[in-house]
């Protein structure tokens, strides 16, 4: 009969004795891409809680229409710029949620359904019999002509029982209930009366930090926000620098109107240096004449970003639904803003609006930069390396010897990645890991050294023309 051995043991009784172990290597890490992360206000919505938005029409589920002073365009451009995962947290503090005390025939309030979230949200209650079955009651949740929830309880016996056992039993996406008092008369009918009492959060400076906080748990690629605030935008510059020193390898998109001043526009561009940093720096508009500057043109583009694999560019990138640019520049403007490190948008010979060219903010590498690192492209590509190769040889830590098979093991799978991303024509031929011999493996450590190409986009043609005034005449 068969038993387990251990490397090294000597058994003392004769029989067979088996151990196993993997064989193989662990699967290589593809490309986890098209993640946008969104930071917005809006009159309904978690506070200070990610949701993972898979779609646009999502939007309106989990954050109702924004109200007045919402922003939720931020996620919706996001996604019509390709983004296929949004991870959106509403902004603010505070807030009260409105509420409605439903009554009996006889006027006493003995149901109290307060709003899930704070906001200024505007919902309405009506309560009557259902047209089929005059021994139902519907309780219907409206906002203007749109029915969002329906709720159906019996009329026959305590009317007020039944309300609250079709609560726990249906659930309500917008209200919790809460039971005032004891009633035998039947519960009130009442059409499209308002909820009251709900105001919107409070938004600050803290409150950015506050949600940048929170998002940092989670993995996306591009992040943009919902305000024109320098002073913000800075914070989310530090925030995003500091992800990134550990291991979240990310860029953020930003964007000033075109109603700042050309100069100071090109100003605020060059003064962030870094890539990591997307400054949009005009817009456009759509066909019904909406104008997308500032943070909405900055979240098309973090859409755009995302939705790129890192094999293509975003330079000369049509933007859907554009009609015309918002500020037409010169081509010294064009040329200007591309050394400033702003991205700008222009128009094709087709009239169709497009993105000049794919860069970021950086606009004086450091010695250990190259200018590859002002192109959005190459910084994907570059970015996307560092996280496959994190994601393929994690799974080995611990797993394995810091001797030479183990370090062999190490550059086997980290070479494949490479090899992956070679045929994915996103690195030249030739990138490779291998052993850093100037620093030689010591207790539980091992150097490597990835020597990678990342291909950049052919973005400048140059044609020579030879004309002559006539052939020669060879006769």
């Amino acid at each position: 009969m068969a038993a387990f051995f251990i490397v090294g043991e000597k058994k003392t009784r004769p029989g067979v004795y088996i151990r196993y172990e993997n064989y193989g290597t662990p699967p290589i890490a593809g490309v986890d891409d098209g993640k946008c992360a969104a930071v917005f206000r809006s009159n309904w919505g978690p506070l200070g809680q990610v949701l993972v938005l898979e779609k646009s029409e999502d939007i309106a589920k989990k954050y109702g229409d924004g109200g007045e002073t919402g922003t939720t365009a931020v996620p919706m451009e996001q996604f019509k710029g390709g983004a296929r995962l949004v991870y959106a947290i509403r902004l603010g503090s505070g807030g009260t949620q409105g509420s409605y005390n439903i009554q009996d025939e006889q006027g006493t309030s003995v149901i109290q359904l307060t709003l899930k979230y704070p906001g200024s949200r505007k919902l309405a209650i009506t309560i009557r019999q259902t047209l089929t079955d005059s021994s139902v009651t519907e309780l219907l949740v409206l906002e203007g002509t749109e029915q969002l929830e329906r709720l159906t309880f019996s009329n026959t016996e305590n009317s007020v029982d039944a309300l609250i056992d079709a609560f726990k039993t249906q659930g309500s996406d917008y209200f919790i209930l809460t039971k005032l008092t004891d009633s035998s008369e039947q519960i009130k009918t009442i059409n499209q009366e308002e909820v009251i009492g709900g105001t919107d959060p409070s938004v600050n400076v803290a409150a950015y930090s506050t949600a940048f906080e929170v998002l940092e748990a989670y993995r996306w690629n591009v992040l943009s926000i919902d305000t024109e605030d320098t002073s913000i935008q800075m914070v989310m510059q530090l925030f995003l620098n500091r992800i990134y020193e550990s291991g979240k390898f990310c860029m953020g998109v930003i964007g000033e109107p075109t109603t700042v001043d050309f100069e100071t526009r090109l100003q605020h561009a060059s003064t962030y240096n870094d890539y990591q940093i997307v400054y949009v720096g005009n817009g456009f508009t759509d066909i019904s004449g909406e104008v997308y500057e500032g943070y909405l043109a900055a979240a098309r583009i973090a859409g755009l970003i995302a939705g790129t694999p890192s094999n293509e560019s975003i330079t000369h990138a049509a933007i859907t639904g554009a009609t015309e640019v918002t500020e037409l520049l010169t081509n010294n403007q064009h040329e200007r803003a591309i050394k400033a490190g702003a991205l700008m948008f222009s128009v094709s010979a087709a009239d169709t609006v497009w993105v000049e060219q794919g860069i970021n903010t950086l606009v004086l590498p450091t010695a250990k930069e190259d200018d590859g690192w002002k192109k959005i492209k190459r910084v994907k590509v570059r970015f996307e390396l560092f996280q496959r190769l994190n994601d393929t040889v994690e799974g080995l830590i611990g797993r394995i010897n810091n001797g030479p098979d183990g370090r062999a093991t190490v550059i086997q799978v980290s070479n494949k990645v490479c090899n992956m991303m070679i045929a994915e024509k996103k690195l030249l031929t030739g990138a490779h890991v291998e052993l850093d011999t100037n620093n030689p493996p010591e207790g539980d450590s091992a150097w490597f050294l990835v020597y990678a190409d990342d291909i950049d986009a052919l973005e400048k043609m140059y044609y020579a023309f030879k004309f002559r005034f006539a052939p020669e005449d060879t006769e």
